[in-house]
Parts: C-alpha cells; sequence; structure tokens
C-alpha cells in the first residue's frame, strides 16, 4: 500500500484524499438514515409552554425518512417523553396524541385515500426495545380522504389505561394509503369529533377508535365513555361539546331568530343562532356554543343536524372547564359554566351534591346560578337575605330564625354583588349566628369573586347570585330562570340599566303605577318601592320574563285577580281598558335591545333549549 501511494502523483494524491473524505461523508450519511434510531418528526406538548419539542425515537425506515412515504411509520417515545405524558395525563385527566398529515402533491387526487393512526404498547416491544415482528389487533382511528391535502388526526387515550399505568401508550403507528408526510405530533386534551373551520381540519376519535371521512354528518360519541368521565364528582366532571357554524345569510330578528336544531341522542336540542356568542376564525368566521353532556339525556350517543345541509363544521367534545381544584371537603364551589336553558331540565342524577347544584352563565362571567333540591335548601340559603335586601320595612336588618320561620321569602331569588357584600359584613358586624348553607353561600361568592374579603369587611367583586328550585314545575321554572336571569343582567350592564331607566319613564305613567301598585298589595312580594333600583330591576324582568307576544294577556289577568281589583280598582280598570298594550310596547322596545346586545329575547335569556 505504501509503494502504491509513492507512485501516485501530487495531483493523483490530493484527488484520492478528497474522493476518501466523499466516501466517509456518504457512509456516514447512509449510517444515520439507517442505523440512527431519531426520527425526524418531534413531539409537541401545547399546553405545556415550558416543555420544548423533542425527536422521537423511529422504529423502521418509512418513520427515518424525511420524504414523503406510503405504508406504516412506527414511532416510540424517548424515556423523556413517556415521562411527560405520564405526568400531562396525571395532571389533566385526558389527553389525545394528533398527527398532523400532509398528502403529497403526486398523490392527490379525488379518489378516496386511507389514513390509520394507532397505538402502541410496551408490550409491542421486546425486552431490547425493538417492535415485536407481530402485533396484535387493536383499535385504529381510520380517515378516508378525498379532496384534503393537509389534515390532522386525534386518538384519545383510555382513561382506565391511563389509571392503572400499565398500559399507556408508548408510541404509536400511521398508515398512509398513498405518500405522505407527517409533519407534526402533539399531546394534546382529550378530544372527539371534528373542527373543519381551522386551515388544518381535524379529526378527533375515542380510544375505540372508528372510521370517518372528510364530510363526516354525524358524531359518534357512543367511546366518550373510555376517554372522560361518565359521571360528576367534585373531582372530575363530564366533558361538554363545542358545536360551531358559520354566520347565516341573515341573522334574523328578536321574534323570528334563526335556529339550528340537534338531534343528540333522540333528544331535539335548538340552537339560537347570533354573532353575540364566542367567534373565531378569519374571514370566515365561526361561532361556538358549549353544550354541557350533563345536562343531557343520552349524553354518550351520536349527536347531529337535523337537517344535514346545516351541520356544523366545528361538533367537537372536550374536556370541562370546570376548576375542580376549588372544591374542598366535598363542597362543591367549582361552577358549571353553561347556558341557562340547559338548567331548566339539568336532570338532578347528574348533580354533584344532593342538595344544589352550581352554574355560572357562560356569557355573562360572574353571574352564579343555583339550583336546588327543594324550596327548603332553597330558604336556607336566601331567605334572610331576602329579607335583609329587599324586602320593605326589613332591609337591612337580619332577622332571627323564629322570626323568618313564619314568614314567606321567594321562590326564585336575585342578589347583586354589593347586597351580598353588606349582608355579609353586617352579619360580621354583629356576631350574627347564619346557618351552614349560608356559610357555604359566603364560601361560594368568595371561591369565584362575586365578593372579595379584606378582613374588616366584605366588598363586592364581579357578577351576582340568582336562584331557582327543583320544587318549581318546569314551566315556572322556565319563567323563574328568564326572570332571574334579566336581573343578573341589569346587576352586570350598567348600559342595561340606562336603557331600563329609560324605557320606566318614557311607558305610560297610569300602567307603570299599575305594576308597582300591584307590587304593593301583594304580601308575599313587599317590594321596597322607595328604593329605584328594585324597582325599575323589578320593572324590566316582569315585563322581560315572557315573550313579546304574551305580554299584555299576561298584565291583563294580572288586573282581573281579585285581590288586585280589591287594592287597587282604578288602576286595574286602566289595563284592562288599554288591554295591557303599553306592557306589550315597553316589551318591544326590551326585545330589540336584548336581541341587538346579545341574541336574546323577551321571555328566553338562553341560546340552547
Amino acid at each position: 500500500m505504501v509503494s502504491f501511494l509513492k507512485k501516485l502523483t501530487i495531483k493523483q494524491k490530493i484527488l484520492l484524499g478528497v474522493l476518501t473524505l466523499v466516501l466517509a461523508f456518504d457512509i456516514g450519511l447512509l449510517a444515520k438514515k439507517y442505523l440512527s434510531k431519531t426520527a425526524p418528526l418531534s413531539l409537541i406538548f401545547p399546553e405545556e409552554l415550558k416543555v420544548p419539542e423533542s425527536k422521537l425515537a423511529a422504529l423502521n425506515a418509512n418513520a427515518k425518512s424525511k420524504k414523503a412515504q406510503a405504508g406504516y411509520a412506527y414511532y416510540r417515545f424517548t424515556e423523556e417523553q413517556q415521562h411527560l405524558v405520564d405526568s400531562y395525563i396525571g395532571r389533566r385527566g385526558d389527553a389525545a396524541l394528533s398527527v398532523r398529515i400532509r398528502v403529497s402533491h403526486e398523490a392527490a387526487s379525488s379518489a378516496d385515500k386511507a389514513f390509520m393512526l394507532g397505538f402502541l404498547f410496551a408490550d409491542d416491544f421486546t425486552v431490547r426495545g425493538r417492535l415485536q415482528k407481530e402485533i396484535e389487533k387493536r383499535p385504529l382511528a381510520s380517515l378516508r380522504v378525498k379532496e384534503l391535502s393537509e389534515f390532522a388526526l386525534a386518538f384519545s387515550f383510555e382513561k382506565d389505561e391511563m389509571k392503572n399505568g400499565k398500559n399507556v401508550p408508548h408510541g404509536f403507528f400511521v398508515y398512509a394509503a398513498v405518500p405522505s408526510s407527517i409533519i407534526r405530533a402533539e399531546i394534546r386534551r382529550g378530544a372527539i369529533g371534528w373542527d373543519k373551520s381551522v386551515s388544518v381540519p381535524l379529526f378527533a376519535f375515542a380510544p375505540n377508535g372508528g372510521v370517518m371521512d372528510e364530510t363526516p354528518a354525524e358524531a359518534d360519541f357512543s367511546g366518550a365513555s373510555l376517554a372522560f368521565p361518565s359521571q360528576n364528582t367534585d373531582t372530575a366532571v363530564m366533558p361538554k361539546i363545542v358545536a360551531a357554524f358559520y354566520a347565516p345569510d341573515d341573522w334574523g330578528t328578536a321574534q323570528n331568530s334563526v335556529k339550528a336544531e340537534l338531534n343528540a341522542g333522540g333528544e331535539k336540542l335548538i340552537i339560537y343562532r347570533t354573532n353575540k356568542v364566542r367567534a373565531s376564525g378569519g374571514a370566515k368566521k365561526v361561532y361556538a356554543y358549549d353544550i354541557q353532556t350533563s345536562s343531557l339525556a343520552n349524553p354518550f350517543s351520536t349527536v347531529s343536524s337535523v337537517d344535514h345541509r346545516d351541520t356544523p363544521p366545528v361538533l367537537m367534545m372536550t374536556r370541562n372547564d370546570v376548576k375542580n381544584e376549588l372544591n374542598t371537603d366535598g363542597k362543591i364551589f367549582a361552577p358549571f359554566i353553561t347556558d341557562p336553558g340547559l338548567i331548566i331540565s339539568w336532570p338532578r342524577a347528574k348533580w354533584r351534591t344532593g342538595d344544589y347544584e352550581l352554574f355560572e352563565w357562560d356569557r355573562f362571567p360572574g353571574v352564579l346560578i343555583i339550583d336546588t333540591k327543594d324550596f327548603a335548601v332553597q330558604n336556607d340559603f336566601f331567605k334572610r337575605l331576602a329579607f335583609f335586601s329587599e324586602k320593605m320595612g326589613y332591609r337591612g336588618r337580619l332577622l332571627v330564625d323564629d322570626v323568618l320561620e313564619t314568614m314567606h321569602g321567594y321562590n326564585a331569588h336575585d342578589y347583586n354583588a354589593s347586597s351580598l357584600a353588606s349582608f355579609f359584613t353586617k352579619v360580621r358586624a354583629e356576631h350574627f349566628p347564619l346557618n351552614g348553607r349560608e356559610l357555604l353561600l359566603r364560601d361560594i361568592l368568595l371561591a369565584n369573586g362575586v365578593i372579595a374579603d379584606d378582613g374588616a369587611v366584605y366588598t363586592a367583586g364581579k357578577g351576582a347570585v340568582i336562584s331557582i328550585s327543583q320544587e318549581s314545575p318546569e314551566w315556572l321554572r322556565s319563567r323563574f330562570i328568564a326572570h332571574e336571569g334579566w336581573h343578573g343582567i341589569f346587576f352586570t350592564d350598567e348600559n342595561f340599566r340606562n336603557a331600563t331607566a329609560a324605557v320606566f319613564y318614557t311607558m305610560d305613567e297610569i300602567s307603570r303605577d299599575f305594576l308597582t301598585g300591584y307590587w304593593h298589595s301583594q304580601p308575599t312580594l313587599n317590594y321596597d318601592l322607595n328604593d329605584e333600583y328594585l324597582v325599575h330591576n323589578e320593572f324590566m324582568a316582569y315585563i322581560m320574563q315572557q315573550d313579546v307576544a304574551s305580554t299584555a294577556a299576561y298584565f291583563v289577568n294580572l288586573a282581573n285577580r281579585a285581590s288586585v281589583q280589591k287594592a287597587i280598582p282604578a288602576l286595574s280598570e286602566h289595563v284592562r281598558q288599554t288591554h295591557g298594550i303599553p306592557f306589550e310596547d315597553a316589551a318591544k322596545v326590551f326585545d330589540e335591545y336584548a336581541f341587538d346586545n346579545w341574541g336574546l329575547s323577551c321571555g328566553r335569556v338562553w341560546l340552547i333549549r
């Protein structure tokens, strides 16, 4: 070899050296390609801001390749990634793996193309960490694609596997029928359904897998109990469904709302369309509604649009936003954030306590709604507060139990933050003994920021509290949730209070006097008519608690009551002679205001029913 090199010229030696370096470099590239266990694909945790992305372990040639490939690609989590996955599950309770797939331009066509996503578990690997030659049959998330060139597949983890920790996925595989690139993998919140409103559509599957195409008409939530809680406790709650729609050609009017109908396991849900809800997207926005599965008769069933031409671009079941960490000692301080229309028929079997359930109005943060099993429980919470806040002759006083026992409070309640703060400040100053539910109410208000405690006095925070009871029949619960709901908005929206004052002072004065006279004539009401704020609030709620078409008849019926005719005969006669039309005229003004500002209307404070 030495003699051979001596025979070479200097130019030949230089050329040989260059060729040797090139060959070594090529061998290195080949070794990296075929011997390296690192995939070009990274795993990302979008919800974990402090977790950097890191490369997955590649288990076959397709997983190692940077080029679009057809067939199977197998990946394994590294030890660090496995630790992060386990930690995510432990803290958040549910999880899904999402992969983003881009179809090669050469493979793009209008023909159906199949893609599949599956999990790899510990027993799919040898003791040396290599993939077994054969793996058992398992659930797969399968998507049939025709026109899409880029999309994401998500596969939720099974919660029973997550609990015992023995069968948490250790990796995954992707099958592509045509050359495709896997360009992103992430661990995200559990999800079932679809979101076609985003630039890269997402198709998400329950742990039992299934088959979907790129234009699904029905969301199959039958496997949701494998991924999410199937009952409510103080530490875990059932998921929610997000339904979102593109804007209609016309948003309608207060008297002719645009509606969508969903079939949820045989139960019809009416969604009132409005551009006043949560919106997302660019030029083509979607408007989203949250449906609490706890409110449904068959929560883990199929959901579809009654009119398939109006199939929502987003129909996705996902983790609820209830802050369970607020709950302590079996007491519920964390509200379900929901539309009030769902509360009316919410099954008591899905309450987190036997006596009450706590909600927060999704569109008016801080407005809490407490539903009680009966009037006795409701009285424990609110009766003393009612006399302190509203009853003429008792305002500002703390009545003892013996006095309260013989008196009537209300069958539905509403209190603003300042009244609540004043009540509990007075209690503290006088060392007044409250019952257990009143103390619980105080703690609920503190936990949710409706009132605050500076150590000496309680101060008003943001929001209010309203209450209805299961003891009221459903038709009356509907009326009460409307009446009390309008109070909740009045408490928290200054512009609405100003609009109410304008309607009050421009209305037919005699008709207005009839209403205040009616309140004075009813011992069970006994409103303090010297309080302008209270009078305006009740004036508005009495008019807005029913739809416009029913308003005139409602007040004529009040005027026809014997007790009312006896107490205020001339005023009652005026209402009968005018056929209640001044009240209807006022209702029309309120109706337009509510629709223009919130998509609501008289008699309806909900968007989902």
